[in-house]
């Protein structure tokens, strides 16, 4: 009995990191993508060089991680589908679950996808740092990539899929917190 269920989780862990090449293809995009919004921080910092409004710190290298991190799921989620190749609606809750080790890899998967914001979105940006604004922004992106699949065919619509991106969502920025609070126990 052990040795089948690390069986079964050892076939669900090597989908899952099969699977993550796919994403790891559009990094490069994601990378211009953000050294395009680097150069936009600069010619505002130079231009506001000398006045209140000018910032520094690792606030620019913070959102620069955060264009990286939302163009990857962009281009993952939606813009990575042909339009019209998949269509319907699933309202049933956890049926992406399945039987497979590849379906509950997809399940874990959707999780996966949406630790980064809630880990990356507070660090940058600082009204993010309420739980409920950044898991509900999680959970209304989440929802605004569904629905956008669904009036474009470019994905299914589930349910799972909320429900799982808004769980990494909160599991991301349970580890920012942590990672905040020991980063403030070291200053102090």
């Amino acid at each position: 009995m052990v040795h089948q269920v690390t069986e079964q989780v050892y076939q669900v862990m090597e989908r899952i990191l099969e699977d993550m090449l796919h994403p790891a293809a559009y990094i490069p995009y994601g990378i211009g993508a953000g050294g395009l919004f680097l150069l936009g921080w600069l010619f505002i910092y130079a231009c506001s060089f000398g006045t209140k409004r000018q910032k520094k710190g690792r606030g620019p290298w913070r959102l620069f991680f955060c264009v990286v991190y939302l163009t990857v799921l962009l281009i993952l989620a939606f813009f990575s589908r042909e339009p019209g190749s998949r269509t319907g609606i699933d309202w049933e809750l956890f049926a992406t679950w399945g039987k497979s080790a590849q379906s509950h890899a997809y399940f874990i998967e959707n999780i996966l996808m949406f630790v980064p914001f809630g880990l990356l979105l507070p660090a940058a940006v600082p009204a993010m740092r309420s739980g409920i604004i950044c898991v509900g922004s999680g959970f209304f992106l989440s929802a605004g990539l569904e629905l956008a699949q669904l009036l474009t065919g470019r994905g299914f619509c589930q349910l799972d899929d909320i429900v799982t991106n808004t769980a990494g969502c909160a599991a991301g920025y349970l580890f920012f917190l942590i990672w905040h609070r020991f980063c403030k126990k070291q200053e102090n």
